[in-house]
């Protein structure tokens, strides 16, 4: 995927996915500093932008509450083809995904969420850079 400047410049990223180290090791040692900014993270909301505004996928929505009893939420959906596309900040020093009772409620989230028909994307800071690939294998189903 191309990038233009003004989509570069909109988000305050400097670089685009294609600039990003291509070994694990390289991008294992860059997310585990202590930044306050997830990188990876305003990737993939740049990213889910760009592709609604090419029209290669629907519209999407942030922070969407999709059980109104436990009031879990995905990072990001696309109502309209029941796809969630959440980012796992495991590399984060206050990580509540790595916690015991944090990754037992991620369980029942995610297995909610399919109960309900929704397919779950999930990525980290290693694989994030699958979502368009993953998205494609998906709307084309």
């Amino acid at each position: 995927m191309a990038w233009t400047k003004k989509d570069i410049e909109r988000t305050g990223l400097k670089h685009n996915l294609h600039d990003l180290p291509q070994k694990n090791n390289a991008l294992l040692k860059k997310v585990t500093s202590k930044s306050k900014i997830s990188v990876e993270k305003e990737t993939i909301k740049t990213l889910l932008w760009v592709l609604h505004r090419e029209g290669k996928i629907p519209e999407y929505v942030e922070e969407l509450v999709f059980d109104d009893v436990m009031k879990f939420r995905f990072d990001w959906a696309i109502t309209s083809l029941k796809i969630a596309i959440e980012y796992e900040g495991i590399f984060s020093n206050k990580s509540r995904h790595t916690t015991i009772s944090g990754y037992t409620e991620d369980c029942e989230k995610y297995n909610l969420a399919i109960a309900n028909g929704w397919r779950v994307l999930r990525y980290t800071a290693i694989n994030y850079t699958n979502l368009q690939k993953d998205l494609n294998c998906l709307i084309k189903k």
